[in-house]
């Protein structure tokens, strides 16, 4: 029971009337923040009473016919019947009975006839306990959803392993498919715009809130300020089949529904947008991006109160049936994406050709568009996932794309996909040196394990054959080379420092085969290990 949101209920069990009625009557029970919401003669009537009414606070007699006030505790805690606490009363003082009470949970032991101060101080320690109990489980389930919410991150932004995913699984009722709805109070509201950072702040915590109140038992598929974006006040949903389910409703009815709730509350404008829907919330990161990017397309949209409500899949599909400039634009995405000027002037020039011969279609137009800012985006975040997706939208937005139409002249499309396919090569690059320094202090580190290009491909997401070819552009030799180099270097360190035998040292620095290592030994430093030692100890 959550104390100060209501009383707490109280059941007098006693085989005399007039001791209920004078209890009723000894003190104000409400100003004490106690209700009298239920009375029982005896143990066996009292749990009939419990399986009816949730009670907090049990007063019982402990001479009874029937069933006594011991027999009635111990029946109630054995059978799990009620987590309500315990006051025994009785008109002599039993050691026998205050023993078996304190072993069930007896909170107090009053003597009859009931004082009102005795009775005063054994009710209002009992609610104090209650408040530091609530207190207690309210910074439990806080603890709880934060840490909830860390292990959610992680999913959304494809940086997890299994106990991430183990943790969301067992805490969450999650549907075989699922996708991420994203909210957010929209800058486009002239009002919204107006408030301070504090105030829109306060405005995206009553967003939560309500979102909470509304989703009620699935108050925990939603997170607070998923973009930790500090120009986006939103909320992130995970959104389940059964949530829709639950009201009879498609996603996109429950969606709208969802939104027309909070705007209704907040009173200024909500725009909402989701992912395409995935197999498992171990993909949800794959809906988390397309529901981002559809956020940034907001500007090409025609769109009732600013709400973005689709499925990037559907409405892509739905754009390419027309098959309006879809070869054109495949074709140039690939030539930005491999950074071919020659390949990419020609698409251009096949794109501007094809849109004079045919005309223009606003509708399809604009679908195309965002098909190919939609890809154009996805490279780059393919690239690397903590790019500023805002930044580089704004860009293209400035760019050339303007509402449902490419604005400028074709030279002006032509310097901004050059432009752009300079940009991937050079985050294509940083990318590659930053993961080249995290595999030279990976192999710095576990020279002696089983290393290779695969391995290590896999674990920094870069494929091999790249890998292989980065290596030898920043080291000047093969991976394999450098591999040696890093274990021979640290053998001649131990033979200095240690008086371990050669075999040893060879095996330590990961080498099975002695000869082999004595080998690639000789080839970087002329001698032979026996001889390398020998010659700097005597020195």
């Amino acid at each position: 029971m959550a104390v100060n949101d209501s009383l707490l209920n109280v059941l007098l069990v006693d085989d005399e009337p007039f001791i209920r009625k004078g209890l009723n009557a000894l003190i104000d029970w409400e100003a004490e923040g106690y209700c009298i919401a239920g009375e029982a003669s005896n143990g066996r009537n009292a749990i009939q009473k419990l399986n009816e009414q949730e009670y907090d606070l049990i007063l019982s007699d402990i001479k009874m016919p029937e069933m006594d006030g011991i027999e009635f505790i111990t029946y109630v805690k054995n059978n799990k019947i009620s987590d309500a606490k315990f006051v025994f009363l009785s008109g002599f003082y039993d050691f026998r009975y205050a023993k078996t009470g304190i072993q069930y949970g007896c909170c107090d032991y009053i003597l009859k006839p009931i004082q009102k101060d005795e009775l005063l101080t054994a009710l209002r320690r009992i609610i104090d306990e209650y408040r530091r109990e609530a207190g207690r489980e309210k910074d439990k389930k806080v603890y709880e959803k934060a840490f909830l919410d860390c292990n959610l991150m992680a999913l959304i932004w494809g940086k997890y392993d299994a106990v991430n995913l183990n943790y969301v699984r067992n805490k969450m009722k999650l549907s075989e498919n699922v996708s991420y709805l994203h909210l957010e109070l929209s800058l486009r509201d002239e009002r919204f715009i107006l408030l301070s950072d504090d105030k829109k702040r306060e405005q995206q915590r009553k967003l939560y809130h309500y979102a909470g109140l509304l989703l009620k038992d699935r108050a925990d598929h939603i997170i607070f300020d998923v973009t930790k974006n500090t120009e986006c006040y939103d909320i992130g949903i995970i959104y389940c089949d059964f949530l829709g389910k639950d009201r009879n409703m498609s996603q996109k009815d429950w969606t709208l529904w969802l939104v027309m709730e909070l705007t209704g509350r907040i009173g200024y404008t909500i725009s909402a947008c989701f992912g395409s829907k995935v197999n498992g919330i171990c993909n949800i990161s794959e809906s988390y991006r397309e529901a981002n990017m559809m956020r940034l397309f907001r500007f090409s949209r025609k769109s009732l109160n600013n709400m973005v409500i689709t499925d990037r899949k559907k409405e892509t599909a739905k754009g390419l049936q027309q098959d309006y400039l879809r070869k054109e634009l495949d074709d140039l995405i690939h030539f930005i994406e491999i950074r071919d000027h020659s390949e990419i002037s020609k698409n251009v020039k096949a794109i501007y050709g094809r849109m004079m011969d045919q005309g223009t279609d606003s509708e399809a137009v604009g679908l195309n568009i965002q098909y190919l800012l939609y890809r154009l985006l996805g490279l780059a975040y393919e690239l690397d996932a903590n790019i500023n997706q805002d930044e580089i939208m704004q860009y293209m937005k400035d760019a050339v794309f303007s509402s449902d139409k490419i604005q400028g002249n074709e030279l002006k499309f032509l310097h901004f996909a050059m432009e752009y396919a300079d940009y991937l090569m050079q985050l294509r690059q940083n990318t590659a040196k930053g993961t080249i320094n995290q595999i030279e202090t990976e192999i710095e580190n576990n020279y002696a394990k089983n290393l290779s290009l695969k391995s290590l491909g896999e674990k920094y997401y870069i494929n091999s054959a790249y890998l292989g070819q980065v290596f030898k552009k920043n080291y000047g030799c093969t991976f394999k080379d450098y591999l040696n180099t890093v274990r021979i270097r640290k053998a001649a360190e131990t033979m200095l420092r240690t008086n371990k035998k050669i075999y040893e040292i060879a095996e330590d620095v990961g080498y099975k085969n002695i000869e082999y290592f004595i080998n690639k030994f000789e080839d970087i430093y002329g001698m032979t290990p026996s001889r390398f030692r020998k010659r700097n100890l005597n020195q």
